[in-house]
């Protein structure tokens, strides 16, 4: 699979220096949305999985011509180990993705692996838009 959604500091327009792994190694395809909560920790936010209707995460969505180098560098940004996934802080997980054409895609999306209690949620589901 070499679709990544990504819906918080990896934005482009969230002037995060790790975007950068994305502009060299990823093409941009379109905004996507995925069912979920979206929640802030600190300066970065954490989605969980929600089936109520209408918990939506917008996000952008990502081609990875070489998605293990890609994930080399992502992996340990976002507090993933996939050697030790009970002391992640993030899940690295299939999801299909709604684009806002209407079609969809199977893409990985890092899914928050820590309880939430006392988390503010981000009620819009878009982190650069709360």
């Amino acid at each position: 699979m070499n679709y990544l959604l990504v819906y918080g500091t990896l934005r482009r327009t969230a002037n995060h220096a790790m975007h950068e792994v994305l502009q060299r190694q990823a093409q941009w395809v379109d905004e996507g949305s995925v069912p979920g909560k979206l929640y802030l920790i600190d300066w970065y936010p954490a989605l969980i999985r929600s089936e109520e209707t209408g918990d939506l995460v917008k996000g952008e969505v990502y081609w990875l011509p070489d998605p293990d180098r890609t994930f080399a560098e992502l992996d340990s940004y976002e507090g993933y180990y996939p050697e030790d996934e009970a002391h992640s802080d993030y899940l690295r997980q299939p999801e299909t993705v709604q684009l806002s054409n209407g079609t969809t895609v199977q893409a990985w999306v890092y899914i928050y692996n820590l309880p939430t209690l006392g988390l503010t949620q981000i009620k819009s589901g878009d982190f650069l838009n709360r």
